[in-house]
């Protein structure tokens, strides 16, 4: 929960990874218990053939490659990402070793959160992003076309040109930090896509100050706080 002055948040670089990419498309918002959908699917998953599930793998591939070149076309810079890029971080570690996968797959670790300790984004470059966000929502609007959060405001950056262009310059080395913190040595930070790229705004004064617990359908998720001078938050 954000209090005080508002808290901007940038909640960008949502990745997949094109070689070795293991999407997880299961989202929950609140993590329930499985619904009568989810047990039907299963049970229908497994009455299926061999060749019935092998025809639904290469399928979710195909999907999956197309996806990852339509990313590719939206933000290019990634792919001239340079090698792994390790710095100074403090790992915030999870109470599984099988939260997402067994053994944390692809992680293979219970830090899956990293913060770093210098920031990715220089002060001018954030400062700038937030008055082009509140000069377009001047004129059209927040939404929550993405994330559908009422505790939050939302601006895609593809609406933002100004902020595209910062975040593409920075986009080759925050996937170099991203991917030496997070994933093994085999995983090339020019691997990445983006997925979604969006700014985030809380307004504790209008009692948009948080989400609510969700899981992101992707690989990794970069969040790059955007202000300072309010109390809370996180991830």
């Amino acid at each position: 929960v954000k209090r005080g002055p508002r808290a901007w948040h940038f909640a960008a670089l949502s990745g997949v990874c094109l070689e070795r990419g293991e999407r997880r498309r299961a989202r929950t918002k609140r993590r329930p218990a499985l619904s009568p959908v989810v047990d039907m699917l299963f049970v229908h998953a497994a009455a299926l053939s061999l060749t019935e599930l092998d025809a639904i793998r290469r399928l979710n591939a195909r999907s999956h490659r197309h996806e990852c070149e339509a990313c590719l076309r939206a933000w290019p810079t990634i792919a001239s990402a340079p090698s792994r890029r390790s710095i100074a971080t403090t790992p915030r570690l999870v109470g599984s070793d099988a939260l997402v996968a067994p053994g944390n797959a692809p992680f293979g670790s219970r830090a899956l959160v990293h913060a770093t300790v210098e920031p990715v984004l220089a002060p001018e470059t954030c400062a700038d992003i937030i008055a082009e966000a509140e000069e377009r929502a001047a004129a059209d609007g927040w939404g929550s076309r993405y994330t559908l959060q009422s505790g939050s405001d939302e601006l895609h950056l593809a609406d933002l040109p100004r902020a595209s262009a910062a975040v593409a310059a920075a986009l080759p080395d925050i996937a170099a930090i991203a991917t030496a913190a997070l994933l093994p040595p085999e995983h090339k930070p020019s691997d990445l896509r983006v997925l979604n790229a969006l700014v985030v705004r809380y307004d504790a004064a209008r009692s948009k100050d948080h989400m609510a617990p969700h899981g992101d359908a992707n690989l990794l998720t970069v969040n790059v706080a955007l202000s300072a001078g309010h109390e809370g938050g996180g991830t």
